[in-house]
Order: C-alpha cells, then structure tokens, then sequence
C-alpha cells in the first residue's frame, strides 16, 4: 500500500533569501507555455477532485548551460492560469544530508525542488526538470518499459533525493544527451519526472507517454 501523504507539502528544510530575482521575459514566455499545454492534458495544475484540491507538478530549468542553479516554479501555483517572475524561485544549492534546501526569490520553491536538484547535480546534460501526476504512466510504468524508485520512498525526502542520484548513476550517459529520460515514482501517487534537454522536449515525452498509457487503459 501506498502511504497516504497531503500532495505539495514541503519535507525539506528550507533556507530561503526574499529577493528580486527573476527569469527574463523569454524564459518566463516558455514556462507558460510548456505549463499550459501540460494543464489542458491534465498533467499538472489544480483539480478539487485530486489531492484535496491543493496544486500539483512543478517545471524547472537551469539558470546557464553548466549552472548549478536553476529556477523552479513556486509551491501551490498550481491554480494560477500564468506564473509571473514572482511565482518562480532560484535554487541555489542544497544539501542532501541535512534535507536542507537554500533559495531566493519572491516564492518559496516547490516541494519536490530537492529532486530537482538531485537530477541536475548527478548529470551535467540535463537542463530541464518537470513533475508531473499521471495515472496513466504511472500505473502502466512496466508496460511502458519505465525506470522507477522504490513505493517505500516518500517524495521530498532524502531517501527519494539518494533514490533518484542513484538511479541517474545508473544510466549510461548518451541517454540522456539527446532524449527526455523519464522515470516514475512508485511511492508517490500519480508522480512522474522528466528530465531533458529542453521544457519543450519533456513536454513532448510526457505528453507521448501519458497519450500511450491512457490507451492501456482502454
């Protein structure tokens, strides 16, 4: 069984810095728009019929090619119909050991950016990061040939944080060069991550996958 968990509460610890940092006009133009195209397939958002109403999946990216800071879209905006600078956070840095995130911005990050992190700190290749709840792939994981971690593992935790490093750890390096790599977290209803070279690639994989696994369903 699955442990019951309140979706978007944040586990980690927290170390955060209010300022004006913000992504530019562009960066904030294909977040909408990835987001959208996500929401309208159900993949992210806020519905009252799932989690008790509260948002659900989170998008990030990389501040620069090689950064080890990335933006991250805010806890609980899931309802918003458009995210503003003010709606996405910059991470930092974190420590895993410690469950410790560290961030600045106008918004608190969401509560799986310590998974994010963990995905840009194990591979140099990835630039985009994005969660996203899909009974469709979720459920259909082994039909769909998906890599997972543990149903014993809770999201935002350390365990989920060293349960992605080393999954990622296993994965010959090309697989990620120039394909969204996608894996599913058993011990989180619904959640999926993909990581790639772009917001616009992973979009595409998930919407791919999420369209495959709701005809298994049929």
């Amino acid at each position: 069984m699955i442990e019951q968990e309140r979706e978007g509460v944040i586990k980690y610890r927290l170390e955060f810095v209010p300022s004006d940092r913000r992504p530019n006009s562009e960066e904030l133009r294909v977040l909408n728009k990835i987001r959208n195209d996500l929401c309208q397939a159900g993949l992210m958002g806020a519905d009252p019929k799932r989690y008790g109403g509260l948002g659900f999946g989170n998008i990030s990216w990389r501040r620069g090619l090689l950064s080890s800071e990335f933006w991250v879209t805010g806890t609980q905006t899931g309802e918003l119909p458009e995210l503003s600078g003010q709606h996405v956070s910059c991470v930092t840095g974190m420590d895993i050991e410690r469950n410790t995130l560290f961030a600045s911005g106008s918004a608190e990050p969401s509560s799986e950016a310590l998974t994010h992190g963990v995905c840009y700190q194990s591979a140099t290749q990835p630039q985009a990061v994005v969660h996203v709840h899909s009974p469709a792939i979720w459920s259909h994981y082994q039909e769909l040939c998906l890599p997972y971690t543990a149903q014993n593992i809770a999201y935002g935790t350390p365990d989920m944080a060293q349960a992605v490093s080393n999954l990622l750890q296993n994965v010959h390096p090309g697989a990620l060069d120039n394909e969204a790599f996608v894996f599913v977290m058993r011990g989180h209803e619904d959640g999926v991550v993909c990581i790639g070279a772009s917001l616009e690639q992973c979009q595409e994989r998930l919407i791919e996958l999420n369209t495959k696994g709701q005809l298994l369903d049929t």
